[in-house]
């Protein structure tokens, strides 16, 4: 075995680092590791040069690193290259968490840091040892999966090489480098898989060899430090850059860093010294409640005063926010958008709340089913598509509002500001780059957008096309529901849009086998004289102690299901319990009755505030009584 392939799949779908290569180290780093180990190797990041299939096919073994976004074209690869009768070991963030799905792609799947585990299957591979010997590593043995305990997290990142970029097929020397000077993360933000890729302890290369890599890397022109947090430390931070100032090797550079970076003086005066170009700072949000469901730990007086420490020292700004919370509305999009520009940050990206595999977010909600996501397409968690539901909007509007939001901010207003009035040509062209990308982003995505429409509208669009629309004003729903938290929270919604509620007759309810009885099923089909609709819920999952109603609920609604031909029309609605109200379930039912979704808005947000369902938050009562602010909220005719 002397020949080994790595490759870095890119993503199927344009993002906002599409066109900037900036390269994950993974894939570098442990070619630099195989090569001093004397093997024949070759790398290939896909988004830096095409994939070479016949040097592909020519190997050994090939590896590869897959993080959610990049899972289905790394499986595509490995099941061809596995096709050819070439060994696949696959790792990275994505099939540390997801590996038995990896698994059934990838003959071996290296679980979290892989330089140790990949270097003793290529032992094992050669007859030098055992696989179960080698922790990290997953793989399948008589028709079972075999997972190895886990190793100790590398204590000293300094027994790794300085990673050599000359490996990389198509790579070009002067351009952007990625330099991580450490690994880990303290903090724990719900929606972030860092801590759970490399833990919580901040472990760091020493300055001395921060130092020598950067000399390696003199004739780049810019320098990205891919720590997850560059500034944690800030003693040894400070230290760095007065290294770097003292001995000449400062290009341009950028990192991701905290909004308490700008409260150390020091700190922002050696970032400027030592040619900090820019920053990318996690502010995730601007409304409070949503920085708190983070648990961010800031709240918007620091976000305020980073923006201007670091514009005073002449720092650019690449703000990142994180929207589509629980605690997210159409009024925070928007005004995000709004802050972002009147604060002048120089670029952004509003990403969409994705629920990554190793998140606390996945871990604690969706794993568990206490959350619903709309797709496991995994080439769709990018950031940029809606994948789960919100609980204060619908999908469709979350993603057209986020697009929105960006277009705002990508304007030739704001484009105009930064050329004429800043006279800042490079973040001009920033913004115009911003600007297409978004323009190729929807033409390639229209169908997924037009999707999730269909979701929000699909049924009262069924309804017209079939000339059943007309002014319904009763609808019936079963008793027991009624009696129920989010049942009393449909009621009162439905009330607000001028529809009487009707329950169903007590009696159908009496215990779960009454539902198929004749005399029950002639009871319902008597309310078709006294009402339009009947509502059926359908709970997908349980609160704790509602099992049993849960489950006579579910009976119910199988028998209205079963006699659709002597019933009036029958509306499913879907229930998540553990989820709590969710507006896209009660907007579809509202639209049945008024096409206007401002006007369901309203309703929503008014029936659930009197029941305690949120806080009287200022930007929902916003919404709630000025409508939607330039969203999809008029069904078009």
């Amino acid at each position: 075995m002397r020949k080994i392939v790595l490759v870095e799949p890119k993503s199927t779908h344009l993002h906002v680092y599409s066109r900037v290569a900036i390269p994950r180290l993974g894939a570098v780093l442990l070619g630099t590791i195989f090569r001093n180990l004397g093997y024949d190797v070759r790398v290939f990041i896909e988004d830096i040069a095409p994939i070479d299939m016949q040097e592909v096919l020519s190997a050994d073994l090939v590896g590869i690193s897959a993080i959610t976004s990049t899972a289905p074209p790394s499986y595509a690869l490995a099941e061809k290259v596995r096709a050819a009768g070439i060994p696949v070991a696959i790792g990275g963030t994505h099939t540390s968490f997801m590996t038995e799905e990896g698994l059934q792609h990838a003959d071996y799947v290296i679980r979290g840091e892989g330089e140790g585990a990949f270097i003793e299957l290529l032992e094992a591979l050669q007859g030098k040892r055992s696989l179960d010997s080698i922790p990290n590593l997953s793989y399948r043995r008589d028709g079972r999966s075999i997972h190895n305990p886990e190793r100790p997290m590398i204590r000293n990142l300094d027994d790794n090489p300085i990673p050599e970029f000359d490996l990389v097929h198509g790579w070009k020397r002067g351009g952007i480098v990625s330099i991580a000077t450490s690994r880990g993360c303290p903090f724990s933000c719900t929606f972030c898989s860092v801590p759970g890729m490399y833990g919580h302890a901040f472990r760091t290369h020493s300055v001395d060899r921060v130092v020598d890599e950067l000399k390696v890397h003199r004739d780049a022109s810019y320098i990205f430090f891919a720590d997850d947090i560059f500034t944690a430390d800030k003693r040894r931070t400070k230290e760095l850059l007065s290294r770097m100032i003292a001995e000449g090797v400062t290009p341009e550079w950028g990192a991701q860093v905290r909004t308490e970076t700008v409260d150390d003086p020091e700190m922002l005066d050696l970032m400027r010294q030592s040619h900090c170009f820019n920053v990318y700072v996690g502010f995730e949000s601007i409304n409070p409640r949503t920085l708190k469901l983070f648990q961010k730990k800031q709240d918007l007086a620091k976000i305020e005063r980073s923006i201007k420490r670091f514009h005073a020292h002449k720092i650019r700004i690449h703000g990142m926010f994180v929207i589509g919370s629980d605690e997210d509305d159409l009024e925070t999009l928007d005004a995000t958008a709004k802050f972002a520009i009147s604060r002048g940050l120089e670029s952004v990206q509003f990403m969409i709340l994705t629920p990554m595999p190793g998140s606390p977010d996945w871990d604690n909600l969706y794993a568990k089913g206490n959350k619903d996501i709309l797709t496991t397409d995994w080439s769709l968690y990018d950031g940029h598509h809606v994948v789960h539901q919100p609980r204060k909007l619908s999908p469709y509007e979350l993603q057209v509002g986020a697009t929105r939001a960006m277009r705002k901010f990508y304007s030739w207003g704001n484009i105009a500001r930064s050329l004429l009035m800043r006279r800042d040509v490079f973040t001009a062209g920033i913004q115009l780059y911003g600007k297409h990308l978004l323009r190729d982003w929807h033409k390639a995505n229209a169908g997924y957008v037009a999707k999730l429409r269909q979701s929000l509208y699909g049924e009262v669009e069924r309804a017209r096309e079939a000339g059943l629309v007309k002014p319904w004003k009763r609808v019936a729903v079963p008793d027991v529901f009624l009696q129920q938290r989010l049942g009393l929270l449909l009621q009162r919604f439905l009330t607000d849009l001028g529809v009487e509620v009707i329950p169903l007759p007590t009696e159908i309810q009496a215990t779960p086998d009454a539902y198929l009885m004749p005399t029950v099923v002639d009871s319902v089909h008597r309310l078709r004289e006294r009402v339009d609709v009947i509502i059926a819920p359908i709970v997908k999952r349980a609160a704790q102690g509602h099992e049993e109603i849960s489950t006579r609920l579910n009976a119910l609604t199988k028998a209205l299901q079963a006699n659709l031909d002597r019933l009036p029309k029958v509306i499913a609605l879907p229930i998540n319990e553990e989820q709590g109200p969710i507006f896209e379930t009660f907007a579809k039912v509202g639209l049945i009755y008024t096409q206007n979704l401002t006007r369901v808005r309203a309703a929503y947000y008014q029936a659930g505030e009197r029941l305690g369902f949120w806080g009287a938050d200022a930007m929902t009562v916003a919404v709630a009584a000025s409508g939607n602010p330039g969203g999809p909220e008029q069904m078009p005719s």
